[in-house]
């Protein structure tokens, strides 16, 4: 066991030491950075990334070169939509171009049985932002409209840096215990690292509805929500160069919660009277590994991750408790594997070939594997599965191409066999599948997303309210007559 010892406190103490404990030239080097010229552990260590997604970056730009959209990282593994729009946010893709516009008309829907429609504006001008969307679900002769999600942000720079918020909004502090976690993520990591108060369209999570407030002095920050269903709710946070230590009340509970970085390591966590999380994580060379320790109702649940890469590929294990998840992604093959301590196991292999790949799942007699393909034709791009499963007692998820915005897993209980296509141009994706073992109307899907900017929109603005006046006029009386 000695030279166990010896090993772990060597590389800890002599690991490896980050541009951020040689302040103040970090801020020297952050207003040079871009997306482009990062390096990989700062992605890792400033703008919490995955390690996954690192790779991911690193990797795309070794091989396509200059990055210059944010809609080229979508899709690559360990990045979520949200990990991509939040680092856009801090770096830029090129110090000698100006930021572009964040004005943006996203409408998007799907019919699977019953019609679902979804607006969504976001934009932002000088200080201010804003963002507002609507839902319309038609089913049969029923049509119901949800109520508007808005949100309007002003924000003040000084010697005091102030924000002010109203509308829906979330509030996320600490490692998510009381707050709730950002949503949706790839990474395998459970750090949280978003943080503070921000404005929300999104029906997951915990929305709050009300006003919400945030100062900046120096190191120290203060967080204020209120919501007429739960209160009042804030935090009183200090941020130094390593470390991050909070104070908070959510929900009539307190809670206290902290970040440290010591060279290659980072230590965080939070606690409250019921619930405690505590996890440290570490990178040496090609390895990060990580410990999370939650406890909650005299439970304790242990997780440990790992991901590292060789001349081999890239591997990744996570055990939780009693089960476990295992990849490895090599150049020519890929395999997966999840199981729990009763012995049930799903693999998934994966064979790239040229522009398709080939998936082939088992999990508990359940077994089935699909055809992926992928092309590109002039401005369009195509994507295409063919999928089949022999279902048993337990369940499949095979990948999908679906449109911009939708969740590209299908999840599989019966006997499939189906279809899914997917076409992209510019800001217009759609997609459409068909289930063949079930009736036309009960298997076919489509779906679409549609996004563009006002500066596109904007000529057709005086088109839009002619339609919109000539709409209001034939709710309010019998236009057919009047003609």
């Amino acid at each position: 066991m000695k030279w166990w010892w010896y090993f772990f406190f060597s590389n800890v103490l002599y690991g490896q030491s980050f541009l951020e404990e040689w302040t103040p030239a970090r801020t020297t080097v952050l207003d040079t950075l871009t997306i482009n010229n990062c390096p990989p552990e700062l992605l890792w260590q400033w703008f919490g990334l995955s390690k996954e997604g690192v790779y991911s970056i690193i990797e795309y730009r070794e091989l396509m070169g200059y990055i210059i959209d944010p809609i080229e990282l979508v899709g690559l593994p360990g990045l979520s939509k949200q990990d991509i729009g939040e680092l856009a946010d801090v770096l830029p893709f090129s110090r000698d171009q100006p930021k572009r516009s964040k004005n943006q008309l996203i409408y998007n829907g799907s019919v699977r049985g019953a019609l679902r429609m979804k607006t969504k504006f976001i934009g932002s001008s000088g200080g201010f932002e804003w963002g507002w969307s609507k839902e319309l679900t038609m089913d049969g002769e029923s049509i119901v409209s949800s109520k508007p999600r808005a949100f309007i942000c002003t924000k003040h720079s000084g010697t005091v840096q102030s924000q002010w918020l109203i509308g829906h909004h979330t509030l996320l502090l600490g490692e998510g215990l009381l707050s709730g976690s950002r949503g949706f993520g790839t990474s395998p990591s459970r750090e949280q690292f978003s943080q503070g108060i921000r404005g929300a369209l999104s029906t997951y999570g915990a929305i709050r509805n009300g006003f919400g407030a945030t100062s900046q002095y120096k190191n120290g920050r203060l967080y204020m929500s209120f919501d007429e269903g739960v209160g009042i709710n804030g935090a009183v946070e200090y941020r130094g160069g390593q470390s991050t230590l909070g104070l908070g009340l959510v929900n009539g509970t307190g809670t206290s919660y902290f970040k440290w970085q010591w060279k290659s390591q980072r230590w965080f966590g939070e606690f409250t009277v019921k619930e405690q999380a505590l996890g440290w994580n570490w990178w040496r060379d090609d390895l990060l590994f990580e410990g999370y320790l939650h406890r909650k109702e005299q439970k304790t649940t242990t997780v440990v991750s790992m991901q590292w890469r060789d001349a081999t590929g890239k591997w990744s294990l996570q055990l939780i408790e009693d089960r476990f998840k295992g990849n490895w992604q090599g150049d020519w093959l890929r395999y997966q594997c999840a199981g729990t301590s009763e012995k049930s196991l799903r693999h998934r292999l994966t064979v790239p070939w040229d522009h398709r790949s080939v998936d082939l799942h088992y999990h508990n007699g359940t077994y089935g594997g699909s055809i992926r393909s992928s092309k590109t034709m002039r401005h369009w791009q195509f994507q295409s599965s063919l999928g089949w499963v022999q279902a048993d007692t337990s369940p499949i998820w095979l990948s999908v191409p679906v449109a911009t915005g939708f969740i590209g897993a299908k999840s599989v209980y019966e006997d499939f066999f189906g279809y899914h296509f997917k076409a992209n141009k510019g800001g217009w994706s759609t997609s459409m599948s068909y289930n063949m073992t079930k009736p036309f109307k009960e298997g076919f899907t489509l779906e679409w997303r549609y996004a563009t900017t006002l500066d596109q929109l904007s000529p057709m603005l005086p088109k839009i309210g002619v339609a919109f006046f000539n709409y209001r006029r034939m709710q309010k009386s019998d236009w057919k007559l009047e003609r």
